[in-house]
């Protein structure tokens, strides 16, 4: 089996780039012990050689399992995007759907949509919401049939000694009450995403659907058996938020330019993950108070704390001054000067009012004070890169900025900072890469973390 995925690999290596970097990214592992052929997470690929012979697997089919994981790690689903206390089998299954909407697979089944009765063309996250409503259901298990999962809205009265003919007799009455129950639990788990109206009309024709499938004789048709549960479950056992993989997987899907056969929709889905990976309002925090300083009133509108109102009272405004340094030098291209220049403007959004930025490369340039977005910005210098400037300048108003934010790509020498100051210091990479070689020493002036376009 070894020398079967070793073939696999070669050949990606000719005709799927992208999927070849990504693998050799990952740690292979056999694992006996899991019910599903594949998997991936925490950094691996794991796959089990015994239930791959036992299912007579080919090499073909193999080779497209493993090429699905790929693709999920390329979608960042087993890293990222997990809603608080969602079932694994839900983002197993959520996965494989938005997989199997956007590639078109011949050998491998994955779950569908229309098995569940849900819509195709929603979001990861909005199928694993449903899932956890379905997946939770009573009346989707059937303790009579080896625990089953059947069709939603099937007939599971509370009254096992009732006869056949009260069971049907009351058949509308129980369907009904379910119906209402799930329309109830799942527009609660949909709120933020639709509109009450939008989730009334969904749960209506959702609802009719159960109807039919009903009406067809299908209620007793398991959607899953306890089987099929383990192994999604198996599936995205690894799964867990992981921010360094994150940037791992985003690092190789900024550097690939062949995609291979992977098609132009799912590549738009893919490059769609890249966001900047920035909080602003962490990084805000992340300079504790002293970031914000109280500036202080003299009001009529509030008493004196000794003397009431015979006195002018105070009235302190929450305020930071910020001086924001941009590299500008030869090594930071315009794409991450424009990338760098629009985390700026995002800072107006959390109360601030001015900030001061200054472009530098082997000195400082003019410093200009914004007081909204910046639509355009001339960049001067495009030399080399020096740092000790920016905290010369420090020195010189070293009690007037409260933070000092660094954008840069960390090439040059280290400042000397030999004096006290007051000022909070951020350093901001460009990327992950940057941050691992530099971090060591810009962490001796203040924080450091590294942001990605």
């Amino acid at each position: 089996m070894n020398d079967i995925l070793k073939q696999i690999v070669e050949q990606w290596y000719l005709s799927e780039p992208a999927l070849f970097h990504l693998y050799c990214m990952q740690q292979m592992v056999e694992n006996t012990q899991m019910q599903c052929v594949v998997r991936c997470g925490k950094g691996r690929v794991e796959w089990n050689p015994s239930l791959t012979a036992q299912e007579n697997i080919n090499s073909t089919k193999l080779e497209e399992l493993l090429r699905v994981e790929m693709i999920r790690l390329f979608l960042k689903h087993p890293y990222e995007r997990q809603p608080e206390g969602s079932l694994p089998e839900s983002l197993s299954i959520s996965s494989s759907m938005v997989i199997d909407q956007h590639y078109n697979l011949r050998f491998v089944e994955c779950p569908k949509a229309s098995e569940f009765q849900l819509p195709r063309g929603e979001c990861y996250e909005w199928y694993v919401n449903k899932l956890n409503v379905l997946l939770r259901q009573p009346s989707m298990q059937n303790e009579d049939n080896n625990n089953h999962f059947q069709k939603l809205g099937s007939d599971n009265s509370d009254d096992d000694n009732s006869s056949t003919q009260d069971d049907s007799s009351n058949e509308g009455t129980g369907n009904k009450r379910d119906e209402e129950d799930v329309n109830s639990q799942t527009e609660t788990n949909l709120s933020d995403e639709k509109s009450s109206s939008n989730d009334e009309q969904q749960e209506s024709d959702f609802a009719s659907k159960v109807e039919r499938q009903q009406n067809d004789g299908n209620d007793d048709k398991p959607i899953l058996t306890d089987k099929e549960r383990q192994r999604f479950a198996d599936n995205a056992e690894l799964w867990e938020d992981n921010e360094f993989q994150r940037e791992e997987i985003n690092e190789i899907i900024r550097e690939t330019t062949q995609w291979g056969s992977i098609p132009g929709n799912m590549v738009e889905k893919i490059l769609a993950s890249l966001v900047v990976k920035m909080d602003y309002r962490k990084v805000l925090s992340s300079f504790h108070t002293s970031i914000l300083s109280s500036k202080r009133h003299l009001t009529r509108m509030r008493p004196n704390r000794r003397s009431g109102f015979l006195q002018m009272g105070s009235r302190y405004d929450l305020m930071s001054r910020l001086l924001v340094a941009v590299d500008v030098s030869g090594s930071i291209d315009s794409k991450t000067l424009r990338a760098f220049y629009s985390v700026v403007a995002r800072f107006f959004k959390y109360g601030i009012e001015t900030i001061d930025v200054v472009q530098f490369d082997v000195g400082l340039r003019e410093i200009v004070t914004f007081k909204k977005r910046q639509t355009e910005i001339k960049v001067n210098g495009r030399g080399g890169t020096e740092f000790q400037s920016i905290f010369n300048y420090i020195k010189e108003h070293r009690n007037y900025y409260d933070g000092l934010l660094i954008f840069t790509d960390g090439y040059a020498e280290p400042p000397k900072v030999d004096f006290a100051t007051c000022t909070k210091v951020l350093w901001i990479c460009r990327s992950e890469c940057e941050y691992k070689k530099h971090v060591e020493w810009m962490k001796e002036t203040g924080k450091v973390c590294w942001i990605e376009f």
